[in-house]
């Protein structure tokens, strides 16, 4: 018996391959299905993002790990009034709240743009355009 060359062992063999014809209208059924799936997920990803933009109140992880300080720090601010809040409920030890991210935002916004940000400043300023958009819309009758 001989001993197979190994150079020849190494040699990579080109398949035959059967190419076989599907009809078009295989073809167009196959693509739209796929379109389909790619445009439902796409518009799953939106409805997801979107959801995700649209939340107005950021709880005080959310708001300690934008601010870069403890959750603690954060419920101080809030509980002296240098920063705003909304209380969501009260429990018997503690309560439940939430921070405007619009707030948020601006202040971390006028930070990176250099801006001193001095929060009861900023605190004042967002109780001011509450007030004013709560006489606004009292003014209109609550419609939008």
């Amino acid at each position: 018996m001989a001993t197979p060359d190994p150079q020849e062992t190494t040699k990579i063999i080109p398949s035959r391959v059967n190419r076989a014809v599907l009809p078009p209208r295989v073809l167009e059924a196959v693509a739209g299905a796929l379109a389909s799936v790619l445009a439902a997920a796409d518009t799953q990803a939106d409805q997801t993002a979107q959801l995700a933009d649209d939340v107005s109140l950021l709880d005080l992880e959310e708001t300690a790990e934008i601010f870069r300080v403890s959750r603690m720090t954060v419920m101080r601010m809030a509980d002296e009034g240098r920063l705003p809040s909304v209380v969501v409920r009260r429990g018997k030890v503690q309560k439940v709240r939430r921070i405007p991210r619009a707030f948020v935002e601006r202040m971390v916004a006028d930070a990176t743009a250099g801006v001193e940000v001095d929060l009861e400043d900023c605190a004042a300023a967002r109780l001011a355009e509450h007030a004013q958009g709560q006489k606004g819309q009292a003014a209109t009758g609550g419609a939008t």
